[in-house]
């Protein structure tokens, strides 16, 4: 029988001899070597100093596995899930993460991350059969190729998002600032700056209550460093999302979204359609009403199938945006 019981400071000897254990098949299977090779009990023990916490499976009474895991923001991190080779496929390992969402939940975080190995073909089918996405991946300090995925899973209930356009509120501006403030400084030194964008940023056109902002860094692989950071400030990380070259973060649950945020490198393509088709709509209210009176409609006739709204939108959008595109690219030139 599988049980699990929280892990403290006293049972770091038996958690190393886990980890060790568990990680021995690895090694010189990975490159960079797993930093598990070198945990130590002081090292165990720093990890609980500086408030991560540790689950114990046993099976029949005796040590099967273990996993760390800490908090930052709406953000549970896992690692070291480690479990013994005799107890593997016996749902220890499910067990353990399983224990980590639990207590995820209880203290309101939108998702747990781990990173795993791409080495490790296992490893990674085994958080995709737990309901966790790849979305991105990353290297090791050092490397230039990828060597792990961060994988997240979001946690609580997915309601039915409804499609909800209201008219134009003046105190989208200031939801905006607020919000960027948060973002530049969870970004630190990679930012340049950020752009607010999407239908809130235009004054008068009726919109979805949700912040669309766009920062803009030197380098966008540089933000895979900072998802923790983005984690305290509220936001889930979705990796590209679809668009080469993004780094897609969320504010706030499906059905009650608070703000989307783009994150892009100054020089890619996505950031001069963005700013043109903004100011577009910014300095010609025809194009502007066109717009919202489209999304109104569309709102009416489809108010819980976002996708339909959104393929309705799809003509009109990419027409205005070429209008918006040789509009910008004259003024400028200009």
């Amino acid at each position: 029988m599988i049980a699990i019981r929280t892990a403290g400071a006293a049972d770091a000897p038996v958690l190393l001899q886990l980890i060790h254990t568990a990680f021995e098949e690895m090694r010189d299977r990975l490159d960079p070597p797993s930093g598990a090779h070198a945990e130590s009990i002081a090292s165990l023990q720093a990890l609980f100093a500086r408030g991560e916490r540790s689950a114990l499976a046993t099976v029949d009474g005796a040590a099967a596995g273990c996993v760390f895991c800490v908090r930052s923001g709406v953000e549970m991190y896992a690692h070291r899930l480690a479990v013994l080779p005799a107890y593997r496929r016996a749902g220890v390992g499910r067990a353990l993460m399983t224990y980590v969402e639990e207590q995820a939940l209880a203290e309101n975080c939108a998702y747990v991350r781990v990173g795993v190995r791409l080495a490790l073909p296992g490893n990674l089918a085994f958080f995709t059969q737990l309901g966790y996405t790849d979305i991105l991946e990353d290297s090791h300090p050092g490397y230039t190729a990828p060597t792990f995925a961060h994988m997240v899973k979001e946690l609580g209930p997915q309601m039915l998002r409804v499609v909800e356009v209201t008219p134009y509120d003046p105190q989208w501006p200031t939801r905006f600032a607020a919000e960027a403030a948060a973002v530049q400084a969870a970004l630190g030194d990679a930012v340049i700056r950020v752009e607010h964008v999407g239908s809130t940023s235009v004054p008068g056109l009726a919109a979805k209550p949700i912040i669309d902002m766009m920062p803009l860094v030197h380098d966008v692989r540089a933000v895979s460093g900072r998802i923790t950071a983005m984690a305290e400030a509220g936001y889930i990380p979705r990796g590209e999302f679809g668009l080469p070259g993004r780094r897609y973060f969320v504010k706030g649950p499906a059905h009650a979204r608070l703000v989307h945020c783009h994150i892009y490198a100054a020089n890619h393509p996505e950031v001069e359609r963005h700013l043109a088709f903004r100011d577009y709509l910014r300095t010609h209210p025809a194009a502007r009403d066109a717009y919202a009176a489209l999304k109104i409609k569309l709102a009416q006739q489809h108010p819980t199938d976002i996708v339909a709204y959104m393929d309705g939108k799809d003509g009109l959008i990419k027409q205005l945006e070429a209008e918006a595109l040789v509009w910008y690219r004259g003024r400028l030139a200009g």
